[in-house]
């Protein structure tokens, strides 16, 4: 959860009294934006549609070995690891937006994640052993309905925090329309009164929600989940530094990934 968020200052028209190369650059901004944006839409679209059971896996790279399937599967679990925390980091941001334009840090980021996620998905080894199966049909419904459910969270978390902020579109805008970001106070929102990174526990819900679990599956919603607590625990400590004693506060009375709608107030 990141709860530093940006407001718009006063609009303007674009392009009112600004250099045609202003314009175009500004333009340029907004079309890199919008196709960071599908690229990683998409990204999380295929790893909804493979977990969920709609399409598997595709096995680009069929090894045949156990072993060596499940080093290829940790070498993609940890490149995908190491760029989507190693890019969220302060220092990071402060040294890549010498280079970029800082309006498209976020765009890049969910482009770099959606470049991840695609040899991640495509090469995965989906290895051979069923570790458990509902028999049930309604059970099996009952259990694929609560996976929706985890992906539906997760999406209705990046609307709470602001969804068009969190993907990188409303940076690349403000910027078209030459206005400035400015930080606002730290605040609670939806879900996020009882669970303080509702977006992992949408992820963790959707990943292990399964009627079907087989070795490869397993293998990778436990990569995904050591991912989610290590980089949960970084984030908390961004955040406690970002937002001291009132991130304290929240912390007290509202759990890390588990919802309690009744948390202490």
């Amino acid at each position: 959860m990141n709860e530093e968020r940006l407001i718009q200052a006063p609009s303007c028209v674009a392009g009112a009294g600004q250099p045609l190369a202003t314009l175009a650059r500004r333009a340029g901004i907004l079309l890199y934006g919008g196709l960071a944006y599908a690229a990683g839409v998409a990204a999380l679209l295929a790893v909804i549609a493979t977990t969920f059971g709609l399409v598997p896996f595709p096995d680009l790279l069929p090894l045949g070995n156990p072993v060596a399937a499940t080093l290829l599967n940790v070498a993609l679990l940890v490149a995908f690891a190491l760029q989507h925390s190693v890019m969220a980091r302060k220092g990071f941001k402060e040294r890549w937006t010498r280079r970029i334009h800082p309006a498209m840090e976020r765009a890049t980021y969910l482009l770099a994640t959606a470049v991840a996620i695609a040899p991640l998905i495509a090469l995965w080894q989906p290895l051979d052993g069923v570790v458990w199966s509902v028999g049930s049909p309604l059970a099996a419904r009952l259990v694929q309905a609560t996976a929706l459910l985890g992906w539906a969270y997760l999406l209705a978390a990046s609307f709470a925090i602001n969804h068009f902020e969190l993907f990188g579109l409303q940076q690349v805008w403000r910027e078209f329309h030459g206005r400035p970001a400015a930080t606002v106070p730290f605040r609670e929102r939806w879900m996020y009164r009882f669970d303080r990174h509702p977006i992992m526990t949408g992820v963790l819900v959707g990943l292990w929600a399964t009627p079907h679990m087989t070795a490869g599956h397993l293998q990778f919603a436990l990569g995904m989940t050591l991912y989610v607590l290590v980089g949960v625990h970084f984030e908390e400590r961004s955040l406690r530094r970002q937002w001291g004693e009132a991130y304290e506060a929240y912390r007290r009375r509202v759990p890390t990934l588990v919802p309690l709608p009744f948390a202490r107030r």
